[in-house]
């Protein structure tokens, strides 16, 4: 049987997310990163690209190097990148682990456990 105080705690953890979850920040990972500002239960469905689309390229366009290698995700024949750089959402700021807190299936993002207000969420590249 659950305690009460630790049914509440669990009652604070949200099964939804919305575009007031999620905000940027400094991160100890690198340069900026996706951090949640209440608390996500595991399994939750995350807001992360609100419908946007990539684009596949096949090359890069050499004055734009740097950002696309940066943002970008290579996969087999080219890159997946933000249909618009000056309109990228949110999800694109994701950083890596080895212990990702986030996980994916067919690019819809998941919580991995319970992720607190203030965490850093993150997903293991080597799956994208």
């Amino acid at each position: 049987m659950f305690s009460a105080k630790k049914r509440a705690k669990e009652l604070l953890y949200k099964k939804i997310t919305n575009e007031f979850s999620f905000v940027l920040g400094q991160s100890r990972i690198q340069g900026i990163g996706v951090f949640v500002t209440h608390p996500i239960e595991k399994g939750t469905r995350l807001r992360l690209f609100a419908g946007e689309k990539s684009r596949f390229l096949k090359s890069f366009p050499i004055d734009k190097e740097s950002n696309y290698h940066h943002y970008c995700i290579k996969s087999p024949g080219g890159w997946h990148c933000p249909s618009d750089f000056g309109k990228m959402a949110i999800g694109w700021y994701l950083n890596h682990s080895n212990k990702p807190n986030i996980f994916h299936k067919r690019y819809t993002y998941f919580a991995k456990r319970n992720i607190e207000a203030g965490e850093e969420l993150t997903v293991d590249y080597q799956t994208l």
